[in-house]
């Protein structure tokens, strides 16, 4: 606990003077010192307390505040404070500089993070949980998963799905150090995750770009590194699956080849992902053949990404009849997964489109691009479509 100041010493013995001054005359130094003595050594933390004016416009006073730091301020009656509730405070005379430093780096942008949060602003969320994030790494406290949650649902909201894998990671590392002492998060919205697999149904794991998942690689592998153990395998499939889109074969294999869990969804992901490997190597191996056989016992939340890379395979035959099949696999995905999957249904979308253009179906291309840019307008496929269209369009 922070010690009296001088500065505050020193006016306490001058409050004292005019006392003393007075009663010396009358009844002489016998009984004027324990006047002296009680003004000089009694309970000085209560004569002299903090303020803490709270948001709400609450004055808490009477109190000390003992510590700080980025999780929050605590007091002396052992209540702890979020910089988010603090709109200014008064403090001891040598603390005040460094307070008024973390409050002004902090509390608004928590500020506004627990408000977006009860309100479902979840695009509001990205810039402030940006300004934090560098300063909750390493920490396990509610203060940091809000901030954590927060980066990850803000990418997600504005299609950044590989970069929110990080800050999910993080955000699943203090659920399990904290699974005892749950997190009361703002809003009505909570992470929907499987503690055993460490799988969310807020990532499926399928990226598109390239460049973005040469970017998320190291940040996703530092993050995983630093989980308390164990480490939920499903991380691996998260990381394989990053490595695949980023063309970086052997550090997908060296993750993946670590996956041992006999959870039934795990082991489906892993069909699933080796398969993956092959259809983008261009080649038709023992996984595909595996994933076709599983098909119809395949767990409902891994259905769709099976039927996508078997009709992406298909779409690589040869005859024509095995690429129609393909096409029929690829457009199951928009007609039954659509609102469930909207990121997989564009991509099955702008396959399909794809192969329709290379067997010259020119009514059939425009019918399926008119889907993709209407229904999945906010979609990398849809992006990339527009982006196409602009560049042909440029003498």
């Amino acid at each position: 606990m922070w010690q009296v100041s001088e500065e505050r010493m020193s006016v306490r013995r001058f409050a004292y003077l005019p006392l003393a001054v007075y009663f010396f005359p009358r009844y002489g130094l016998r009984l004027t010192w324990p006047l002296l003595v009680w003004g000089l050594v009694a309970e000085p933390d209560r004569a002299w307390a903090d303020r803490v004016l709270l948001r709400d416009l609450e004055v808490i006073a009477n109190v000390r505040v003992v510590d700080f730091n980025e999780d929050g301020v605590r007091l002396d009656d052992g209540r702890h404070l979020g910089w988010e509730r603090i709109e200014r405070a008064q403090v001891a005379s040598d603390q005040q500089a460094a307070f008024d430093q973390m409050h002004d780096e902090i509390g608004e942008h928590m500020y506004r993070l627990h408000q977006r949060l009860r309100v479902g602003d979840y695009r509001g969320l990205l810039d402030h949980a940006q300004a934090l994030y560098p300063r909750y790494v390493g920490r396990d406290s509610p203060a940091a998963y809000v901030v954590f949650q927060s980066l990850m649902w803000g990418r997600l909201a504005i299609g950044q799905r590989e970069a929110a894998v990080e800050p999910y990671v993080r955000a699943l590392d203090v659920l399990q150090r904290r699974r005892r002492h749950p997190i009361d998060l703002p809003g009505r919205r909570r992470l929907d995750y499987d503690p055993h697999t460490g799988l969310t149904g807020d990532l499926v794991p399928i990226w598109f770009d390239r460049q973005a998942c040469q970017a998320a690689l190291p940040g996703v592998l530092r993050a995983i590194g630093q989980m308390a153990e164990p480490r939920p395998e499903g991380l691996r499939i998260y990381y394989g699956t990053l490595a695949l889109t980023a063309g970086q074969w052997e550090e997908a294999r060296r993750a993946l080849a670590g996956v041992h869990s006999e959870h039934p969804q795990l082991v489906q992901l892993l069909t699933i992902t080796v398969a993956q490997g092959e259809v983008l190597a261009e080649t038709s191996g023992e996984a595909l053949q595996r994933l076709e056989k599983m098909l119809d016992r395949m767990a409902p939340e891994n259905r769709p990404l099976a039927l996508y890379w078997l009709g992406r395979s298909a779409l690589q035959a040869t005859d024509s009849h095995q690429r129609q099949q393909g096409m029929l696999q690829l457009l199951e995905l928009p007609a039954l997964y659509g609102q469930d999957y909207p990121d997989l249904a564009a991509a099955a979308l702008y396959h399909t489109m794809l192969a329709l253009g290379r067997d010259d179906d020119a009514d059939g291309q425009v019918a399926v691009r008119h889907e993709l840019l209407n229904r999945y307008k906010q979609s990398y496929h849809a992006r990339l479509v527009r982006d196409e269209s602009t560049n042909q369009t440029v003498p």
